[in-house]
């Protein structure tokens, strides 16, 4: 992982990796930056009052200010992603089903299996799935301190997906 500034690190229209802090393990999903306080989140979750699977969420992520979101894990640029980022995103968000059952850790597979159809698209470079997954657990688990109302999420690029 690449080390830089805030400021280099958290831009509008760039796509990362969010880490949730949770008890046992971290929860992951997909965080698209719309501006400098919001994005549009992409991940599975299990809501028993209303199924006892994993659903696919779509939904508007405060970035500062949430205690549970801990790590920003940057992915692709708004370069790389270039026009029509978010259609991009949320189309292949949507094609990858979410898992029929409710198994934990399920969300960080799902996640992975997103980033490999953006892959095929052409839309991210995945150098290697298995690098990036260590990577990002090992890196959501380190931001745990950053799990606090009145810090920003901790920020790195990733070395194996841009």
């Amino acid at each position: 992982m690449d080390c830089k500034t805030l400021a280099e690190l958290y831009s509008p229209g760039a796509l990362y990796i969010a880490g949730f802090t949770q008890a046992r393990a971290p929860h992951l999903g997909l965080l698209f930056a719309k501006d400098s306080s919001t994005g549009i989140l992409w991940h599975i979750r299990i809501d028993r009052a209303t199924s006892p699977h994993w659903k696919f969420q779509r939904r508007v992520q405060a970035i500062a200010g949430d205690m549970f979101l801990s790590s920003l894990l940057l992915v692709a640029t708004k370069t790389r992603l270039g026009d029509k980022a978010e259609a991009k995103l949320e189309a292949a968000a949507r094609f990858v089903e979410p898992p029929s059952n409710d198994s934990f850790g399920e969300c960080a597979p799902w996640v992975f299996n997103v980033l490999a159809v953006l892959h095929d698209q052409g839309v991210v470079k995945l150098v290697d799935q298995g690098k990036l997954a260590m990577e990002v657990d090992t890196f959501a688990r380190q931001s745990r301190p950053y799990a606090q109302r009145d810090h920003f999420p901790n920020l790195a690029v990733s070395s194996f997906c841009h």
